[in-house]
């Protein structure tokens, strides 16, 4: 068991110190709960934008360069991430500099001064670059498939924006945001390392207690009922076609949700399991294939990618589905879901070598309530049976629930395959029980 403290700031910001004596550098971490999910169409991608924003400077330190020098003089970095649900500013730092590196990126999150505007415009405008062709169309598979899982809730908006509103957003845009959800009560804290308990919380306090009060920021929940699935096929002059098969699935205030993510372990987690084994060490239909699952609070995504060759793209898909159906009727064998259950505690064992990784797995999870020990994980992991992970098959990856993305050369030229692969699965999917 972790020895993990929590402790509340006059402000109400909650913090959570993890001791590791062990270990010879420091994290804090603050995840804020604001992503995509949270912004109207016109602002989507202003979260990300904003999490750019900050690095441009604070009042102490004004500038970009000025942030990154001091950041790296106490042989610290620095970084953050934007997703659907929240934001995360992480920084690692040797012991005895965690104070003072935490007191930079407090201030940037507190006294923002959101310089060089239209810089980071022309930063993120090059990112967006990598999502879409010459003609400024969506070209990533990624966001095709969350659009068909989500359709025009949020959660279905590409994290990033577009460039159209990230050229648009204001100095107002960003003040308005930032004080709307840059607020303790929407706000979590985490800081691990060898240092006490007690000299963690001072490390990251000083800072931190200047967070203004205000809520936790509710989402707009997902209340869509999913029905069929959808196709979404873009033409696109690639030498490969990008493959997404996507599902809707539990989100994380579901408890059926644990047989369905250990049931995405017995998939996908290694090459010695049945996607990558089928797909490609025996078939050779793809370099590599991947399945993932992101599970937010009320509803949750299944991913399955790869990147094949056109004629390869329909023996592709007929090879998941068939993966898909056996486990669905068979379930999979007691070695399958041994050998996953064992890898799952080898990776909440590794958290006790991670500063980070101890950060992010306590963290997120206190912003959205859902905060369990390793051993709670484990032990919900190990009660699950070879029963439990088909029935999470048959009711989750039935193929009339699937979502297929193409993007590659002559995609639309796939739809009658596609359209008679689906057909011929969910015509046998009835000898399937639930």
């Amino acid at each position: 068991m972790h020895d993990v403290r929590t402790h509340r700031l006059g402000n109400g910001l909650r913090v959570l110190t993890i001791h590791r004596p062990y270990l010879h550098r420091a994290v804090a971490a603050v995840y804020v709960h604001v992503g995509s999910r949270h912004e109207r169409p016109r602002h989507n991608g202003l979260s990300h934008f904003l999490e750019h924003m900050l690095f441009r400077g604070s009042a102490a330190l004004p500038s970009a360069a000025l942030v990154n020098d001091a950041v790296e003089s106490l042989g610290a970095s620095m970084n953050a991430a934007t997703h659907s649900d929240f934001t995360m500013f992480e920084l690692s730092a040797p012991p005895d500099a965690l104070a003072p590196a935490a007191a930079i990126l407090g201030g940037l999150l507190t006294a923002p001064v959101f310089a060089d505007r239209k810089v980071e415009v022309g930063i993120v405008r090059e990112e967006l670059l990598e999502d879409v062709d010459d003609r400024g169309r969506d070209i990533s598979p990624d966001n095709h498939a969350r659009r068909l899982v989500f359709g025009e809730h949020p959660l279905g908006a590409p994290i990033a924006g577009t460039a159209h509103n990230v050229t648009r957003f204001t100095d107002d845009d960003l003040r308005e945001h930032h004080a709307r959800h840059y607020a303790a009560g929407n706000m979590v804290a985490c800081a691990a390392g060898p240092l006490t308990h007690d000299e963690l919380l001072d490390a990251v306090k000083g800072s931190l207690h200047e967070i203004p009060e205000g809520p936790l920021r509710a989402a707009k929940p997902f209340t869509r009922r999913h029905r069929r699935g959808r196709r979404s096929l873009v033409p696109h002059s690639a030498s490969q076609t990008a493959l997404r098969i996507a599902y809707p699935c539990e989100g994380l205030d579901d408890p059926g949700g644990a047989a369905t993510e250990l049931l995405l372990r017995v998939i996908d987690d290694g090459m010695s399991t049945r996607l990558y084994r089928r797909v490609c060490e025996e078939r050779g239909l793809a370099y590599d294939v991947s399945a993932d699952i992101e599970r937010f609070a009320e509803v949750g995504v299944i991913d399955v990618a790869a990147s094949v060759a056109r004629a390869s793209v329909g023996a592709v898909v007929e090879e998941v589905l068939e993966i898909f159906r056996e486990l669905a009727g068979a379930g999979p064998t007691r070695a399958e879901l041994e050998k996953a259950q064992r890898r799952f505690g080898f990776d909440l064992d590794a958290l006790d070598d991670d500063a980070q990784h101890l950060c992010d797995f306590y963290g997120p999870a206190e912003l959205f309530g859902q905060r369990r020990s390793p051993d709670d994980r484990r032990a919900e992991l190990l009660s699950l049976s070879t029963d439990d992970l088909r029935a999470a098959a048959a009711r989750v990856l039935d193929p009339a629930r699937a979502n297929v993305v193409l993007v590659g050369p002559k995609a639309t030229k796939h739809e009658g395959e596609i359209k008679s692969l689906l057909k011929s699965f969910r015509a046998r999917w009835r000898d399937v029980e639930p």
